[in-house]
């Protein structure tokens, strides 16, 4: 029982509770104002029974005198000047910080800045106009779409839609819906689905938006101004006012056009032109306090000269004599205030001949239509006189002396030239005859030339095209008004460019290196000397670059640290002082192996077997005793000379590398050939043979033998040739070793050295003979 009497109390008290508690909320929502207007919010939340709350703007908390409690569960909020487009207003709890609701508050603004026009359609229409336009300025917030509406009243009341910042009547009847004497009120409605605004009333003058047409203009040239003439479409108009542009119309530099006004005016006359230029002229035209046309049509002339402070300059260029004839080639310039005039189309040219030989000679008058022209003149001298005329009245003239062919008259001399920054220099030293001045003239095609006075010693040449070879020529005009001779410079370029073609001649690869070479050709005579050259050179296969910088005398380089069996790309950079140039890209393959190791091994290996050949045969040249040929030698009877201290019967044959005691002795056996009766010719040839000077050594160097015993010796008993006896000749030209038929007994000597060295014994050497040194004559048959 207590249980169920505590559930239904609940209950009831749940359903009181229900019925009477409402939820927090802000009001009004979804609010749109215009901008600058106050906003009034207010905040009812039931649930809070302690009336403590605050406000945020776009979560920033606003101040509490702003808002005002007006009871335990109301807040009102009010914000004065709203200028936000679109802001969060927001209620909270001061003990929670919770919100207990919000709303948006959201801006417009009304139309302003209205402007109107009552115009023509077309501008070359005349009479009244037929198109009403009003243009204004609005804040869309962008909105998507805003219905506009524009009401005018005047003499009726008419009005046009639009969803844009514009509007135009069409055909607007003005002696009908207009009255010219009464003001138009014009208001611009803007509307939404959310809200309506509708500007302040404008209102204006038919006449101050009246816009005339452009003026029709014509513009006349005379000697000393311009005369602009114009018309406009309302003529019966008294009072307007009219304003006159006019600029050059080619300028170096930018100008401001210069404005005349007039009032009341149709023409107008401008006086401060320049002589021979090209003027744009237009005209534009309002009513009093109106807006003004458009701009007329620009106009185009070209000014006449003016007659003051006109100055005529003429110079020539001579050729040489041929045939007795010379070409001279006129040019002149006409200037005002040190400004050339160009006026081609305004002033003819007339020139005139002076002779000056046995008698003068005046000739007739030559029409030229250009600032050039050429005449002929003989080897006596001349004077050119050049006439300008205007409208067939002279306004200049000038003339100039041509000296006869041999007529001395100075010259200048040591002409030095030089350039700088695309400037030429030129200096000269003077003639010891007094001159007034000087010309200087300069050309780089030898057909158009240009010329300066100076009364100095040295010039300063600008205005010249770049990279230009120029051929500078002074000449010096006397006080009588003579000219004298001509002196060229040397031909000069006005600056140096890029480096003439880079062409790679060739590419030497090996494995990890290649050699590079190429040409540099000039094309031009005033290509810029090369500083210095860089080759860069890309791996295909990985992408890098890299370079190799040379001075400019250089015309190859070695690229070390390449990938062996890689392709690469080449090409060569030149750097000028004012430029570069790039040569074509080439490729090239480095070697897997270096193709110089084969040569290297080849030389090494032709080296060394040369070296092996040269020491086989020293070895055996040291090694082996050298036997005498007995078929290459002659043999022949040993003429005993009277000073030798030696009587023996036997001479002494030297032998290179033997000792003294080991000399070979020759026998001298002539005494003991016992010819045949039947006589062998061979044998009597041997013999005659045998009687030629044979030229032996000396003896040892500074030893003399000395006897010491004697005894009766065979030289080398144990040796013995008797085979050779077998032989059908019993006849032998050498010695018989071992043999007693045919020697002759002498004594043999021991041998010393007398020398303070001490005493030696040699080894006995032998001695061979071979037989094939018979065989080649024949002897054993």
């Amino acid at each position: 029982m207590p249980v169920f009497f505590v559930v239904c109390i609940l209950v009831v008290i749940s359903t009181l509770c229900k019925g009477h508690f409402q939820p927090c909320r802000v009001f009004p929502t979804d609010l749109f104002v215009e901008v600058g207007s106050s906003v009034r919010l207010v905040c009812n939340c039931d649930s809070v029974r302690n009336g403590k709350f605050f406000w945020t703007l776009n979560r920033r908390r606003l101040d509490e005198n702003l808002s005002k409690t007006i009871n335990s569960t109301h807040s009102v909020l009010s914000l004065r000047n709203f200028t936000h487009s679109n802001a969060t207003v927001e209620c909270h709890n001061t003990e929670t910080t919770q919100i207990l609701g919000g709303t948006i508050v959201k801006t417009y603004s009304k139309p302003k800045n209205i402007e109107c026009l009552l115009h023509y359609e077309n501008p070359l229409d005349d009479g009244v106009p037929q198109l009403f336009t009003c243009t204004w300025e609005h804040q869309t917030h962008n909105l998507k779409k805003i219905n506009y509406t524009v009401n005018i009243e005047s003499a009726e009341v008419f009005w046009c839609s639009s969803t844009v910042k514009s509007c135009t009547i069409q055909d607007v009847d003005v002696s009908g819906q207009i009255s010219l004497v009464k003001n138009i009120i014009v208001t611009v409605k803007a509307e939404t689905a959310k809200w309506t605004s509708s500007s302040d009333p404008y209102k204006v003058s038919p006449l101050s938006i009246l816009k005339m047409n452009p003026p029709l203009v014509a513009v006349t040239a005379s000697p000393d101004h311009l005369l602009v003439s114009w018309k406009i479409i309302l003529d019966f108009l008294d009072i307007f006012f009219c304003q006159i542009k006019y600029y050059k119309t080619f300028s170096t530099t930018e100008e401001t056009p210069k404005i005349t006004n007039c009032t009341s005016c149709r023409n107008a006359t401008l006086e401060d032109v320049e002589s021979c230029t090209f003027y744009n002229i237009s005209v534009r035209c309002s009513l009093k306090n109106s807006t003004w046309s458009d701009w007329s049509q620009e106009e185009t002339i070209l000014t006449k000269v003016k007659k003051r402070h006109v100055e005529l300059l003429l110079w020539r260029k001579v050729s040489e004599l041929q045939e007795h004839r010379r070409k001279v080639h006129l040019m002149w310039r006409l200037s005002q205030g040190n400004v050339s005039l160009k006026c081609a189309d305004t002033v003819k040219f007339t020139i005139r001949q002076t002779t000056y030989g046995e008698n003068m000679t005046e000739g007739k008058d030559t029409t030229c239509v250009s600032s050039l022209c050429d005449v002929e003149v003989d080897e006596n001298a001349h004077q050119i006189h050049l006439r300008a005329l205007q409208s067939e009245s002279v306004i200049a003239q000038d003339s100039i002396y041509v000296p006869a062919v041999a007529e001395s008259l100075p010259r200048v001399s040591d002409i030095r030239t030089s350039n700088h920054e695309g400037v030429i220099l030129v200096s000269w030293r003077a003639p010891k005859q007094p001159v007034r001045s000087y010309v200087i003239d300069w050309t780089h095609n030898g057909n158009q030339y240009e010329w300066a006075e100076s009364e100095n010693t040295d010039a300063t040449l600008s205005d010249l095209h770049d990279r230009k070879p120029y051929n500078i020529t002074v000449t010096p005009l006397l006080l009588d008004g003579r000219t004298g001779h001509s002196t060229q410079a040397l031909q000069i370029c006005s600056g140096f460019g890029a480096p003439g073609r880079i062409t790679v001649r060739d590419v030497e690869p090996y494995d990890t290196s290649a050699f590079v070479s190429w040409d540099t050709t000039s094309e031009d005579v005033c290509s810029g000397a090369v500083l210095n050259y860089t080759v860069f050179y890309r791996n295909q296969s990985t992408g890098t670059l890299h370079g190799v910088t040379v001075n400019g005398g250089k015309l190859n380089v070695s690229l070390k640290d390449l990938t062996p069996a890689t392709q690469y790309s080449i090409y060569v950079e030149g750097r000028a002082e004012n430029g570069l140039t790039i040569s074509e890209r080439s490729f090239f393959t480095t070697k897997r192996f270096d193709p110089r190791l084969l040569n290297s091994i080849i030389a090494c290996g032709i080296i060394i077997f040369i070296l092996v050949i040269i020491c086989v045969v020293m070895w055996k040249k040291v090694n082996e005793k050298p036997v005498p040929d007995p078929a290459v030698s002659s043999v022949a009877e040993w003429l005993l000379q009277s000073n030798q201290k030696d009587k023996s019967h036997f001479q002494k044959f030297f032998v290179p590398f033997e000792s003294y005691c080991d000399q070979i002795y020759i026998q001298e056996f002539l005494s003991t050939l016992t010819p045949s009766g039947n006589g062998d010719p061979w044998m009597n040839q041997g013999q005659e043979s045998l009687k030629t000077t044979i030229s032996l050594m000396p003896n040892a160097i500074g030893e003399k033998p000395v006897a010491l015993s004697e005894t009766q010796l065979s030289p080398f008993p144990e040796e013995s040739t008797s085979s050779l006896s077998t032989e059908s000749s019993s006849v032998n030209p050498y010695r018989s070793q071992a043999t007693t038929e045919t020697l002759v007994p002498r004594k043999t000597n021991q041998c010393k050295l007398e020398s303070n060295l001490p005493h030696e014994r040699f080894s006995p050497k032998s001695v061979y003979v071979s037989l094939h040194m018979y065989e080649q004559n024949d002897w054993l048959k």
